[in-house]
């Protein structure tokens, strides 16, 4: 099987040059060396604006789910197949059911917090097969990877793209090969791969080492990317807004915030949005509010350089953002998973943050982990790198970014599960040892401590 490259193809983010998608193994521009997007002809599935939105409700109302295991009525990121790869036979489609996700509104205890009298909502990408956002990728990447025939995939993480990576390539039948910073991946995280059969290899240095390595083999050695460098992973992470927009009856939120660490996220919510305002021209816009921790904020500093700290709506200091830009060597954070000093999609990320008229902002380490214990209180476990995000909305309403009535969608993007450690940084815990096993002993510290 292959794609026309009328129908589908790949084109460079920075000079434009073009290429049959199903032939690419580097994903990485001949000529410039840069980033690739990947386009589809729309046009030729001839659909209107109210044709589109009645497909995809129908899809997401469907009952008889045990007669059927066709994946557009079972994966919440399928469900929107022709904006996210239109021309893959349904039959090569590789899912664990991903993207049926909960999007809740945010308790009484996180909407003190963040203050602002706003209207905030989350979207729970943590409930997925693997515990995070990265199925949403994953399921398309590993799809596409089936389609080309490929033996292995390999892929460089800092615990959540190889969960995804593991697990996707066992139901595919693939082997799997991840790459992980020793001593900086949660013990969960290691146990993930490992349960599904992948090879995992744990480098003695960070994440950018091991994205090092994995873009050495990707370049010279020919193994195939399973990291966000593979442009199949953005086409499934644009469900994000889909999902958003179809949730609040085809409308888009006022701002989308999420945490950024290699920049997948932010990259796909970008090119969502230009797809699905081009598609639906009355769904209104949203911006881009990207967040970085303190301790991992290569984006986020140079964005605060080339802006002054401020934002100015609909002023795009792309140029000037680059120009200030550097690699930085990362901190120490509990938000391990976004610990990337060298992110790989950090010119589509400064793309899509100037095209939605956003703006990045910092976390601070202790805001982020009070952003976690006020979500707990809500009854939601979110990971240290919802946090981040959290945190960052937050700093937004503070500067005036975000404003009163604002509706505001937050991407949480791993289960708190992933990140059991960080509990021991709430300094609200309450946990105490008994003297004995008595009832009395327990009714007591029962008394002291209610």
């Amino acid at each position: 099987m292959s794609f026309s490259i009328k129908q589908t193809w790949i084109e460079c983010i920075g000079c434009g040059f073009q290429a049959e998608l199903l032939q690419e193994r580097k994903f990485k521009c001949p000529k410039c060396g840069n980033l690739f997007d990947i386009k589809h002809n729309l046009d030729l599935l001839e659909m209107y604006p109210a044709g589109w939105t009645q497909k995809f409700d129908a899809r997401a109302r469907r009952t008889d789910l045990g007669k059927t295991d066709n994946p557009l009525f079972h994966s919440g990121v399928w469900r929107f197949k022709e904006w996210i790869m239109p021309y893959l036979p349904t039959n090569d489609i590789v899912t664990l059911g991903e993207g049926n996700v909960p999007i809740t509104k945010a308790g009484k205890n996180l909407l003190e917090w963040i203050g602002g009298d706003i209207d905030l909502h989350i979207i729970q990408e943590g409930m997925t097969p693997t515990g995070s956002f990265k199925d949403f990728g994953g399921t398309v990447m590993m799809s596409l990877a089936k389609t080309m025939g490929i033996k292995t995939v390999c892929c460089a993480s800092t615990g959540d793209t190889s969960a995804m990576a593991a697990a996707y390539a066992a139901k595919a039948g693939i082997e799997c090969v991840v790459i992980l910073p020793k001593g900086l991946v949660t013990p969960a995280q290691i146990a993930q791969p490992l349960v599904h059969g992948a090879l995992v290899i744990m480098l003695p240095g960070d994440f950018d080492d091991c994205m090092r390595v994995q873009l050495e083999l990707t370049t010279n050695h020919g193994v195939f990317p399973a990291n966000s460098i593979n442009p199949s992973r953005i086409e499934g992470h644009q469900a994000t807004v889909f999902l958003l927009a179809q949730h609040f009856g085809w409308e888009l939120p006022d701002w989308i915030a999420a945490p950024v660490g290699n920049g997948s996220n932010v990259s796909s919510i970008g090119k969502g949005l230009r797809l699905i305002q081009e598609q639906l021209p009355n769904i209104g816009s949203s911006n881009i509010l990207g967040c970085q921790s303190r301790a991992a904020n290569p984006l986020a500093r140079s964005w605060n350089l080339a802006n002054n700290g401020r934002w100015d709506e609909g002023v795009d200091r792309r140029n000037f953002w680059l120009e200030k830009y550097v690699d930085i060597e990362c901190g120490t954070t509990t938000a391990t998973a976004a610990r990337i000093g060298a992110p790989v999609s950090r010119d589509k990320v400064m793309r899509e943050i100037a095209l939605s008229r956003g703006a990045m902002t910092v976390a601070q380490e202790e805001d982020l982990n009070q952003a976690v214990f006020v979500c707990g209180r809500d009854g939601l476990f979110v990971c240290p790198q919802t946090g981040i995000a959290l945190a960052g909305v937050k700093n937004a309403v503070k500067n005036g970014w975000i404003k009163a009535g604002d509706r505001v969608a937050v991407v949480s993007t791993a289960n708190g599960l992933k990140f059991t450690e960080s509990a021991s940084e709430n300094p609200d815990r309450r946990m105490i040892d008994s003297s004995d096993c008595s009832v009395e002993s327990v009714l007591d510290l029962i008394s002291a401590y209610s």
